[in-house]
């Protein structure tokens, strides 16, 4: 496969690593997907949002003359060009924005409820 940028194309996460995800798209052909390229929003633990083996849609940002080939989750989702502002509808600022602090505590909140969980187990 030869992995053109700006092409859409389905994926698997092949390993995980702090700094991001390396997706293979193909038996001779796997690009890294940066941590911050992983989700609209921060993302302090990889693992969090993804895992090894998982089916994932991926966006081709780059292909390096070195051959290493610069991948996006969060680009791949026809939404993420509407949220960044580039689509050609306004849109709703404030609501863009709000939606975007409602799903960063709603995770939050997901990961403290979990910790809290495994700590009570440990527990007993």
């Amino acid at each position: 496969m030869a992995a053109q940028p700006g092409t859409i194309v389905n994926g698997k996460v092949a390993r995980l690593e702090d700094f991001g995800a390396f997706v293979e798209l193909d038996p001779d052909t796997t690009g890294l997907v940066h941590i911050s390229e992983v989700h609209r929003d921060f993302v302090e633990n990889i693992h969090a949002y993804l895992s090894e083996g998982q089916q994932v849609q991926v966006k081709v940002l780059a292909v390096k003359d070195d051959g290493k080939v610069d991948l996006s989750i969060k680009q791949a989702d026809p939404s993420w060009e509407e949220e960044r502002g580039g689509g050609r509808r306004g849109g709703n600022r404030v609501d863009k924005e709000f939606n975007q602090r409602l799903r960063k505590f709603m995770h939050q909140s997901d990961m403290i409820q979990g910790e809290v969980r495994r700590r009570l187990r440990s527990r007993q």
